[in-house]
């Protein structure tokens, strides 16, 4: 602007700023078009912006409730309750009356008394039901979202249990119930485990399917349909024997023989999609199918040889044990709040075998870890290695 005498007015302060500030207003809305221009070519012309962030939305709920699902499987739900039954958050806790839907989960006790009984129903639609007279821990309820896998482990104190494993349990999942006595180890089937109350002999009994029934020394032996086997504290399973009348109407139970209800598709549908996105959600830490957050399998599978070192020093430099109960390792004296950081970082919450070499000349130790590939290691004065399946087969019969 010019003054009388032709020469340019000088602007005030005020005058300056708002000019300023226009034209940043008007760059800023420049930039804008421009950005609208790239979007239009990048996006077809009948895309609205509102459809993607309406479709992110939907993405973002169908992952969340697949992460929903896959929390549920680390639970069992109680659905009946019969008599008096007591539940104990772990074996040192005080107990509390059990009720329908109530949920058990890892170190969770539950313990029936006379005429009573309790039935827990999984995810997947297996089923297991607490006889009278009953103590049995929950050692472990897994879901591998990597692997797709569960793993299931109880130990059975005493007293007796029926199950039947879904046929959606999973092709490479596994369930075994430990007792004092005994390892029985299934997928899908219907079985019965009765353990005494002196922990000197266990009862395996297989109504449909195949049990693999494993005592803590010899060979283990695979029972088809209506047999059954008995086996000894620290002996071999003894010989397989068809199931007397009365074993067999012990499975005449309501809750064993209801059908099982096929999966959702969209339950399906969301675990595949959780199972894709495994390696982004354990970084982040979402949902219980991370349980360390930001570690790849390499680290659980250093954590499973850094147990087994710890176990090499519980067994070496003395006499080695004729046999160890895989889910207890109670026979190394080893005090129970490290037997429980030991086993925790094994597949199945226990190691797989142990075996006293002839002569008590040596020993060996298979456990896995708990990767998605569930890494076999073996555990011999030598130390730690890497073991395959093969030699698991043969000292399994050993």
């Amino acid at each position: 602007m010019l003054n009388l005498f032709g020469k340019k007015k000088k602007k005030s302060r005020g005058s300056a700023v708002a000019d300023a500030l226009a034209e940043l207003k008007d760059d800023q809305d420049k930039r804008g078009k421009r950005r609208k221009r790239r979007g239009k070519q990048l996006l077809p012309s009948w895309v609205d912006r509102r459809i993607l962030i309406g479709l992110g939305i939907i993405v973002i709920a169908i992952i969340a409730d697949g992460v929903r699902r896959e929390n549920q499987e680390f639970y069992a739900t109680i659905t009946h309750v019969y008599g008096q039954v007591q539940i104990h958050a772990d074996a040192q806790s005080g107990g509390k009356a059990a009720r329908v839907d109530d949920k058990l989960q890892d170190r969770n006790v539950i313990r029936t008394g006379a005429q009573s009984q309790a039935v827990l129903d999984f995810p997947d639609g297996s089923v297991v039901s607490v006889g009278p007279d009953s103590q049995m821990v929950v050692k472990l309820l897994e879901y591998n979202r990597g692997g797709a896998w569960r793993a299931r482990s109880l130990f059975l104190q005493c007293g007796q249990v029926w199950a039947k494993v879904s046929p959606h349990f999973g092709k490479e999942s596994e369930m075994k119930i430990y007792t004092p006595s005994s390892v029985a180890a299934v997928r899908g089937t219907m079985f019965s485990v009765y353990q005494d109350p002196k922990g000197r002999k266990s009862d395996i009994m297989c109504s449909d399917g195949t049990v693999q029934a494993q005592g803590l020394t010899g060979a283990p032996q695979a029972l088809t349909p209506n047999s059954s086997a008995t086996v000894s504290a620290g002996r071999a399973t003894g010989r397989t024997r068809r199931m007397s009348s009365e074993q067999t109407g012990y499975f005449r139970r309501p809750e064993l023989w209801k059908d099982t209800p096929e999966p959702h598709w969209l339950k399906t549908a969301e675990l595949t999609i959780t199972q894709t996105l495994d390696a982004p959600l354990t970084i982040l830490g979402i949902g219980k199918a991370s349980p360390y957050v930001g570690c790849a399998n390499f680290a659980r599978r250093a954590a499973a040889q850094e147990q087994l070192r710890r176990i090499f020093l519980n067994i070496e430099g003395q006499k080695y044990p004729e046999y160890i109960n895989p889910g207890t390792i109670e026979e190394l004296d080893i005090p129970p709040d490290k037997v429980r950081i030991i086993l925790s970082s094994f597949h199945g919450d226990a190691i797989e075998l142990y075996r006293q070499l002839e002569g008590g000349r040596g020993f060996i130790v298979f456990a896995r870890a708990r990767d998605t590939k569930r890494t076999l290691y073996k555990l011999t004065p030598y130390g730690v290695e890497n073991a395959t399946e093969a030699e698991l087969r043969q000292y399994q019969a050993y």
